[in-house]
């Protein structure tokens, strides 16, 4: 596309946001050519506005990438009780997505979108006089945009590798006389790029707290915990093809995998020493500032997509506690992205963040509260439209709650696990790993739930099933599950083994004995209770007993709720007990009831989604899918 149509495109969406309080409030003036726009540190500023708000639409970041392609695991989870392929999208869930599906092909070109323009705004700035004339020694606004942008430019392509593997390496314009007769770039080299360019602009950007909307933008503490990550990435493990296309392929990790975890300490080093970040909130305050429109650029939120109340985002709505639209003011919440129902039983029972993160209920019309917990039934109670002010009794989604692309948490147990893989569980790693666990427990148990639990991590397996263990606590219903367990090379066997432990739950509910299983949730059971909230005191909330401690027989005046006992239940039609459909086929693509017999937990699982049929197409051959999904 020819860049001064596409600064103005850019800059035009910029113009339709000016009535909201976040990044993209800019007002560019119009009919300017492109030497004006990079003439000007405000209209520059407001092309990078156009690429935030290119991040923002449903391919992208409000919809897609929040919670489309990141189930299946053991903490997100789509339940599926169908052999059935469902066009709509879930079987990308199911590692059977297909390349002709459009959702492919819409977030492919989605991201692409974004990185042209990210492109487009580097080559300006560095052919402007603003950037030649600036220092290189200090940040300034010219140099925090130029960073920003090629920050940004690096997560977009990420996630498109967490995707789809290897993909369209481009870091120039785009112009209307180009080849497309080009193939895909190996991941590590686009990897060892990326870390390399942000490495290069990362004195030169500005912290959060320098910086105008602050962690609503790409600042110099996401650049550094972004580098870490990519290293992590880059020395991690991934899915590679066989030389059948056929093939599934296998898993390698990186060469040279140590090298990139010494740049993860030094640059998640940089991000803790610093000292610009915290967990200072609580946990359930952190999550209630979120619902409230509302990131502190020094707590824990390092980068967060911003967006639009009334426009964008799905965040307390397809992601958070289902509500019903009734008479009341804040309309409806789908809850699509549930939780595994035996994520809720992981937790400590003095995990403070278990209660936050895990919804057993919905709401109905009227706002009482509606037991609502099965397989994958759980709501992610990080978000609710409830915690903020009604949006109106008809609102659906955008809700304009931001995304927390990054936080801090993320930056300490990422330091802690890459300190792991090289020394062992080194003091400062313990301390990374306890700094996150301070904030989940009351100070009162800190001597056994964070030094004492730390301490008995005392060798590098035990301390990287902690950081394991915590990674899943911490970030419930954020959507990092998929990416992590990946790279550590536990995604088939973590699949391999939660398919099993809702068989056997389900078996030991119904009577069974299966060793090493017991003390299983067959029911839960529930009463409605006055309102402790004295700004509603007039509606009742569900008291929940049988998660902690488990109990088999219903206590007098509650109600039973069936739970695991189901999931293993007699077929009427065969007269044999089985599992129901939503164990069988879940995580058909990788294990079903039809092959568990012969799986194995070190199988490949096919996490990566194929290149979409029209991409294909357009690049004329010199591109093909592999991994068995070359149909």
């Amino acid at each position: 596309m020819n860049k001064k149509i596409l600064l103005s495109m850019l800059c035009s969406f910029a113009l339709c946001f000016t009535a909201c309080d976040d990044y993209l409030d800019v007002h560019p003036a119009t009919g300017f050519t492109e030497d004006e726009v990079f003439s000007s540190e405000t209209e520059i500023q407001s092309a990078l506005a156009g690429i935030y708000t290119l991040m923002l639409t449903d391919d992208a970041y409000s919809n897609r990438l929040a919670f489309v392609f990141n189930p299946n695991t053991d903490v997100e989870m789509a339940a599926v009780s169908t052999t059935a392929v469902n066009v709509n999208g879930s079987d990308i869930a199911c590692f059977e997505p297909k390349p002709y599906w459009t959702t492919l092909n819409a977030t492919w070109n989605a991201m692409y979108k974004i990185i042209n323009g990210a492109n487009d705004i580097i080559e300006g700035i560095e052919g402007s006089d603003l950037y030649k004339t600036a220092s290189k020694t200090e940040p300034s606004k010219i140099t925090q945009m130029y960073g920003e942008a090629k920050t940004i430019r690096a997560m977009i392509y990420l996630d498109m590798i967490r995707i789809w593997g290897d993909v369209v390496f481009r870091t120039k314009s785009s112009t209307g006389d180009e080849d497309f007769r080009v193939g895909v770039t190996d991941r590590n080299k686009i990897l060892e790029f990326l870390i390399d360019d942000l490495k290069s602009v990362e004195p030169l950007m500005q912290y959060a707290s320098a910086v105008e909307y602050g962690t609503e933008r790409a600042t110099r503490s996401f650049n550094q915990g972004l580098i870490g990550l990519l290293a992590l990435t880059r020395g991690g493990w991934a899915l590679r093809p066989d030389s059948d296309p056929a093939s599934i392929g296998h898993m390698v990790r990186g060469e040279n995998h140590e090298l990139y975890y010494d740049i993860a300490i030094q640059y998640l080093g940089k991000v803790i020493n610093e000292g610009q970040h915290d967990l200072k909130l609580s946990y359930r305050n952190f999550w209630v500032t979120q619902n409230n429109w509302v990131t502190p650029d020094t707590d824990d939120v390092m980068f967060s997509l911003p967006l639009l109340k009334s426009i964008s985002g799905e965040y307390g709505y397809a992601i958070g506690i289902p509500i019903t639209e009734g008479t009341h003011p804040y309309g409806s919440a789908s809850g699509s992205l549930n939780l595994a129902g035996t994520y809720l039983f992981s937790f400590d029972s003095k995990d403070l963040r278990r209660d936050v993160t895990c919804a057993p209920y919905s709401y109905d019309a009227t706002l009482k509260q509606v037991i609502r917990l099965d397989l994958a039934k759980l709501a992610v109670g990080k978000w609710s439209k409830l915690y903020g002010d009604p949006q109106g009794s008809t609102s659906q989604k955008g809700t304009g709650v931001n995304y927390p692309w990054m936080r801090f948490a993320d930056v300490l147990l990422m330091y802690a696990e890459a300190v792991n893989e090289r020394f062992g569980p080194r003091q400062d790693a313990q301390e990374a790993l306890k700094r996150v666990r301070r904030r989940a427990f009351s100070a009162a148990d800190w001597a056994t739930k964070v030094d004492g639990y730390v301490a008995s991590k005392s060798n590098p397996d035990l301390f990287f099933q902690a950081i394991m263990d915590e990674r899943a606590w911490e970030f419930g219903g954020e959507s990092k599950r998929k990416f992590d367990l990946a790279r550590w090379n536990k995604y088939s066997e973590v699949i391999y083994n939660q398919y099993n432990k809702f068989v056997n739950w389900g078996k030991v509910a119904n009577g069974a004995y299966v060793p090493g299983v017991d003390n299983v949730p067959g029911s839960v059971f529930w009463k409605e209770i006055p309102n402790p909230d004295a700004n509603n005191p007039s509606k009742t909330i569900l008291d929940i007993k049988g998660i902690d401690p488990v109990i088999q027989s219903k206590p007098a005046g509650y109600t039973e709720t069936i739970f695991a006992t189901k999931w293993y239940a007699l077929n009427n039609d065969t007269q044999a007990y089985e599992p129901n459909n939503e164990v069988k086929w879940s995580f058909r693509g990788f294990i079903n009831f039809n092959n568990a017999s012969s799986k194995s937990p070190n199988d490949p699982l096919r996490y990566l989604c194929p290149y979409p049929s029209k991409v294909i197409s357009d690049h004329r051959g010199a591109i093909q899918n592999y991994y068995g999904f070359n149909y």
